[in-house]
């Protein structure tokens, strides 16, 4: 069994260093030229698209907003003909039951 020392001792072979810094560079090289082909815009281009991205969605808020407004006010306007027609109809009846009683 080989102690600390021993492991110490025994140096890497020249042979097997250079291959290790060809490897290494290789390696570099590689990830440089992926890195290059990968990455994404450029600062002024990702802040471009992310302006665009954030005006496109508040233009769909507020497309949604105004569908929903137009929707209430329907909904607002067939609910105050409704109650007109009850008032209509309320007072005709308190007329009716009025002559009834003459």
């Amino acid at each position: 069994m080989k102690n600390q020392r021993d492991i110490q001792d025994e140096k890497i072979p020249s042979s097997n260093r250079s291959t290790a810094i060809a490897y290494l560079l290789a390696g570099l090289g590689i990830g440089g030229v992926v890195s290059m082909f990968l990455a994404p815009r450029s600062g002024a281009e990702t802040r471009l698209r992310i302006a665009g991205k954030c005006l496109d969605c508040i233009d769909t808020a507020n497309q949604k907003v105004r569908e929903t407004r137009h929707q209430v006010k329907d909904t607002m306007d067939q609910a105050q003909q409704k109650i007109s027609e009850a008032v209509v109809a309320r007072r005709e009846a308190i007329a009716k039951s009025k002559m009834a009683v003459r």
